[in-house]
């Protein structure tokens, strides 16, 4: 189970003791205690019950704060007497958390002033608190605003002076946490901070299983497939899946296709803790889970579940259809609500917030770590909430200007189980090019089916982009659109292809420069008719190739019926999977690659 906050409470306390209620807890909760003070010393800061002292934290001027811990017992007691120095005010916060970790495992750093300081997990899934508390000089009302992408769970004052504030957000990843800052209003005269950070418990996931390196490429026992919620996730089982097929693309959702039989009362039971029988069950079902792919114990991929068919046909026994796709259509269904603007910011920069602005949104936060660097390419781009548009849709318009970037979200086994990671490059592969080799050659190979597919309509030879019509600020003056110039595939014009007009729909932008580079990709990597290549390969014990492997290079040899004798060339932008299963014999691939340029 992943930690999570259950309950939490806060009081008040201007005398020398005080009775604190807690709030909702159960048995095996961690329950956290926060006492800040304005007067005396930490060394008259107590509580009953058989509290651990987990940190403290002198405030100079003023006494400071104490973190307690215990575990909820089966009788927890429901009010703990407090002390301090009988003219101190104080504010004690009491937080119950569910599925945590042991209190030995508990990480808590500290610093003056509000910003709550950086701190390294000892696991990649959790809870992270954040805990500020200050003066003011002379008595006045303190309001805090706390960072971007936690969420508030107190913001309090005692009678006259003690302020204490408490946000938190979930922990995927083990990654270092950086430094978060509160803003108190008015600006606090002393203050302090803390960042807590609560483990989740071991978690009773199974753990996927190894092969040894000669094991072959066939069997359905290769593959086991997990389920869990998509935001916090929990761990929810694991299922028999047949008629398995999943694929995944650059800078496009990948899509999964999966089918659960049902022989049985028994099995059904199982299914259902995952796919609801009754629609009043919320904690499971497409939307709220995701399906991790397991390969020979490693990762291949994370597909989130958003339809299932469930019936029966003719006099066979019940299953369910499943339907699923790669994080990156998450991206798709969250709107854009609010205006944001860059000037001459680089274009992975804006990529990297649009993400972070999506991360600080109520129910929004996949956990995604984030690669470092730039591009070198400077963008000016305003986004309106009016336009509409979700943060996936510009992150894709973005990546297509001219000079644009490839991106996408790939899935790894950390220290406590799946980390997602958004990784971007010029062209993907660049930074790490592996080649792999596949052929079909007269004598047999490993290449199974090829297709290669040319289509004049889907490409053009001249390309402009229409935008947005930008404000003038005076009512009686008509405003049109802007619009590019036309951007020629010049060298197709002049070989004989006639005159093939294409206009984009960009109707959020009003920058003519951002339509100018808009046309100018798409005159650049689709002039007259697009190539699409693919090849359907059969995969071995340990094939080099991955889904995250997407951006690297294909060294291909083709010498049958059509080609001759001859190698090339190509960069994978998508491939589709398919394990081995009653209807499939073989465990296949299915590589598409990126289409030749039409000389």
């Amino acid at each position: 189970m992943v930690a999570s906050v259950r309950s939490t409470s806060v009081t008040v306390v201007s005398s020398g003791s005080a009775g604190v209620i807690r709030g909702e807890a159960r048995e095996g909760d961690v329950l956290l205690a926060i006492h800040s003070v304005d007067g005396g010393s930490l060394s008259q800061l107590t509580i009953s019950g058989g509290w651990e002292l987990l940190s403290s934290r002198a405030g100079g001027s003023w006494a400071g704060t104490k973190v307690w811990g215990r575990v909820a017992t089966a009788s927890e007691q429901q009010v703990y007497g407090v002390g301090q120095t009988s003219t101190a005010d104080g504010v004690v916060t009491i937080v119950a958390i569910r599925g945590a970790g042991d209190l030995d495992d508990i990480v808590i750093t500290s610093d003056s002033g509000p910003t709550a300081p950086p701190a390294t997990p000892g696991t990649g899934s959790g809870l992270d608190l954040r805990y500020a508390a200050g003066l003011e000089s002379v008595p006045a009302s303190i309001s805090w605003t706390v960072p971007t992408g936690y969420t508030e769970l107190v913001d309090e004052q005692a009678s006259v002076w003690t302020s204490a504030v408490l946000a938190s957000r979930a922990l995927s990843s083990s990654t270092a946490l950086g430094q978060a800052t509160f803003v108190p209003t008015p600006s606090a005269f002393v203050s302090h901070a803390f960042t807590i950070v609560v483990p989740s418990a071991a978690s009773t996931e199974p753990t996927p299983p190894e092969y040894p390196a000669y094991t072959p490429g066939r069997g359905t026992a290769l593959y086991s497939y997990q389920f869990r919620r998509l935001l916090d996730g929990q761990f929810l089982g694991a299922l028999d899946l047949s008629d398995v097929s999943f694929d995944k693309r650059i800078l496009q959702p990948g899509s999964l296709s999966a089918k659960i039989d049902i022989p049985n009362r028994t099995v059904a039971d199982v299914v259902a803790s995952i796919i609801p029988r009754d629609a009043s069950t919320l904690t499971a079902g497409p939307g709220v889970i995701v399906c991790d792919i397991w390969r020979a114990g490693e990762p291949w991929g994370e597909y989130w579940i958003t339809g299932a068919t469930v019936g029966r046909s003719g006099e066979g026994t019940p299953s369910i259809q499943l339907r699923g796709s790669t994080l990156e259509a998450y991206l798709l269904h969250v709107e854009l609500q609010d205006d944001l603007t860059y000037t001459g910011q680089d274009q992975v920069d804006i990529a990297r917030d649009l993400i972070e602005h999506m991360a600080s949104q109520d129910y929004a936060d996949l956990g995604l770590i984030l690669q470092s660097g730039v591009s070198g390419a400077l963008r000016t781009i305003s986004y309106r909430e009016s336009d509409g548009g979700t943060y996936g849709q510009r992150l894709v318009e973005l990546a297509e200007l001219d000079d644009g970037f490839e991106w996408g979200i790939n899935i790894t086994a950390g220290s406590s189980g799946i980390e997602r990671h958004w990784v971007w490059a010029d062209q993907l592969g660049q930074q790490s090019p592996a080649l792999h080799v596949f052929s079909d050659g007269r004598h047999g190979g490993d290449i199974l089916e090829w297709r290669e597919e040319i289509d004049a309509l889907r490409g053009a030879t001249r390309w402009r982009a229409r935008g947005g019509t930008p404000s003038s600020g005076d009512a009686s003056t008509v405003s049109t659109p802007l619009v590019s110039a036309v951007h020629e595939a010049s060298a197709h014009l002049a070989a004989g292809w006639p005159r093939l007009d294409r206009t984009l729909s960009k109707s959020s932008v009003t920058v003519q420069q951002t339509l100018e580079d808009y046309a100018a990709y798409w005159a650049t990597v689709a002039p007259g008719a697009l190539r699409v290549d693919s090849i359907t390969v059969a995969l071995g014990a340990q094939p080099s190739f991955t889904p995250n492997s997407l951006g690297d290079a294909a060294r291909i040899y083709l010498d049958n019926e059509w080609h001759e004798a001859s190698w090339r060339t190509r960069r994978i932008i998508g491939v589709g999977i398919t394990p081995t299963s009653k209807q499939h014999g073989k465990e296949v691939a299915r590589l598409i690659l990126e289409g030749a340029d039409v000389e």
